[in-house]
């Protein structure tokens, strides 16, 4: 659009100097200010004036666990909209566009209101006119304006979103000269979003789904730890959604989960690179200070009853044999978490770890080992997880006792004083090291304002680490990593017929 061709002319965008000690980083923490908006708009704006570069990351409070009873994957699906331009953006005549997708929408209705018709003639002439309305719709929009704007302003290598069941991420980092084009096209983003082609974005999200399930079998049984795991707990569904609820969602659902969830107050956003805050303040009043609060979210569901027994499932795929146990563990922000964080640390994140060698480097049982603190969403109780993959000849159940056994030798004996400083000094470099770009400074920044309540949580998070003790590990591993806490999905193909025959 003319309006931007003056803001845009891209700079190269360069890696930045970051802390290398923890003093530095004490020092960081003082350049932050937290300033909010009257409607609720919270912004972490931290300057570093090294590299003409500004990374911004927002936040917005609205994940997968709302999504609307039977509709899993509408945040998922709103993520996608919302790079689909507004009124101004993405338009070559809305006074034209606006009844033309009203027109969609009425084609659709009409088309399921058949549903179950065995009239064929009817069924076809409503598909031609559901399909000759979204061709029309689609010829007065411009293709992806507002990725293109931002990318030709020199985003293109970082312009992203992410879902996820406890937020949903918009990110992007460009040259310090476009800061006014980010606030005019993030404010057009979420102010007068119009979700044009949420047919086209629909489609293509199931049949990413169905792509992904049948490709990644890892994905399945990830899908039927959750559904292990949890009867009703929000976390239950995969962000991705479900095939049955995504084909059912329209556009008119799609604008009120967005109204719903999507007022200021469910808005933080981190912005860290080369500005003057003074001139970064009045900008974002400016652009930002007219939206809605909108409505606080319903209270959280309460939290399922403790598991009491040892959960197992088991799937059939046309793939190698695989194992996933999953334990609940605490929230992001709890206690506890520390010494979960370590005892997962000394179980598999490095080589050196204890079932690394165990499993892999030493006992030749698996081929592959991962460990993941977070299966889906942490801020309320979530799942960590174990993933291996056997070397042939070796079963599942081996791989599982192996574990077991690990599990008790530490919960046990404790980390020896080597194994615990190591994980330490581990933690620690991974800390300065993630305090070194823009990029990732932003995205933590807004991490902790969100699940811990407070950005500040973030400097905190070596010190909790540090204060860890071997009494810690163990106390968390007879806790939380108990055999009845724990749930256990195996993968295996399918019987040949000669066998399923008993041949």
């Amino acid at each position: 659009m003319k309006l931007c061709a003056a803001l845009l002319g891209a700079t190269p965008l360069v890696a930045m100097q970051g802390p290398r000690a923890e003093s530095d980083v004490h020092s960081l923490e003082q350049l932050v200010e937290s300033f909010e908006l009257e409607n609720g708009w919270r912004f972490l704006i931290l300057p570093r004036r090294d590299s003409p570069i500004i990374s911004f990351e927002t936040w917005v409070d609205t994940g997968s666990r709302f999504d609307p009873p039977s509709r899993c994957g509408a945040a998922n699906l709103l993520k996608n909209l919302l790079f689909k331009g507004s009124d101004r953006v993405g338009t070559r005549d809305w006074l034209a566009e606006a009844p033309a997708l009203d027109a969609v929408d009425e084609a659709e209705a009409a088309l399921r209101a058949l549903d179950g018709s065995r009239d064929a003639g009817m069924i076809s002439e409503a598909t031609a006119r559901f399909q000759e309305a979204r061709k029309r719709a689609t010829g007065l929009t411009i293709p992806e304006e507002f990725s293109l704007l931002f990318e030709e302003a020199g985003g293109a290598s970082t312009l992203n979103a992410y879902v996820s069941p406890d937020a949903t991420r918009f990110v992007v980092s460009l040259p310090a000269n476009q800061l006014e084009l980010w606030c005019w096209l993030e404010s057009e983003r979420f102010a007068r979003p119009v979700f044009r082609g949420f047919h086209a974005e629909r489609d293509a999200l199931l049949q990413d789904r169905r792509g992904r399930i049948e490709s990644r079998p890892e994905e399945s049984m990830s899908e039927e730890l959750l559904r292990l795991s949890y009867s009703s707990h929000p976390y239950r569904l995969p962000a991705t959604g479900l095939e049955s609820d995504l084909s059912q969602f329209t556009r008119a659902e799609a604008r009120a989960f967005f109204e719903a969830g999507y007022g200021a107050r469910h808005m933080t956003t981190a912005i860290v690179g080369d500005f003057d805050p003074g001139t970064l303040k009045v900008l974002l009043e400016r652009y930002f200070g007219p939206l809605p609060p909108g409505t606080p979210h319903p209270m959280e569901p309460e939290d399922e009853l403790p598991q009491e027994r040892l959960r197992r499932s088991e799937l059939e795929l046309r793939a190698p044999q695989a194992l996933q146990l999953a334990w609940h563990v605490p929230a992001f922000a709890h206690p506890d978490r520390p010494a979960v964080s370590a005892a997962l640390r000394l179980l598999g994140y490095s080589r050196s770890s204890r079932l690394e060698r165990r499993l892999v480097r030493e006992g030749a049982l698996a081929s592959e080992l991962t460990v993941t603190p977070a299966l889906g969403g942490d801020l309320l109780r979530g799942l960590a997880m174990i993933r291996v993959v056997p070397l042939n000849g070796v079963t599942t159940g081996a791989l599982e006792a192996a574990i077991e056994e690990e599990l008790a030798r530490l919960a046990s004996e404790g980390p020896t004083p080597e194994e615990l400083s190591g994980i330490k000094r581990a933690a620690r470099a991974e800390h300065l090291g993630e305090l070194r770009e823009n990029a990732s400074i932003a995205r933590q920044l807004a991490e902790h304002q969100v699940k811990a309540g407070s950005w500040r949580a973030l400097f905190r998070s070596i010190e909790r680490i540090e204060a860890v003790t071997a009494e810690d590990v163990k106390r968390a591993l007879r806790t939380y990593f108990r055999p009845e806490n724990c749930c256990v999905v195996t993968l295996r193909a399918p019987a040949s017929g000669a066998e399923e025959a008993g041949e």
